[in-house]
């Protein structure tokens, strides 16, 4: 029922505070995360409903 990990540095920032009682700035989270755990929170971007298959495969062939 609950997504699993974060969409962003800020959610992980509030999750810390929430779950932890540590408090955190947002500089220090980036960098823990991103150059220490090599991670990154991802949003997926949403996909056009207008978008061809066809012409995608075709792209990422001839790109």
């Amino acid at each position: 029922k609950e997504k699993e990990g974060f969409d962003s540095y800020g959610e992980i920032c509030e999750w810390l505070e929430e779950k932890l009682g540590r408090e955190a700035k947002y500089k220090t989270v980036h960098k823990l995360v991103y150059y220490r755990l090599k991670a990154s929170p991802k949003i997926a971007r949403p996909k056009s409903l207008e978008q061809s298959e066809e012409r995608l495969e075709d792209f990422k062939k001839n790109f």
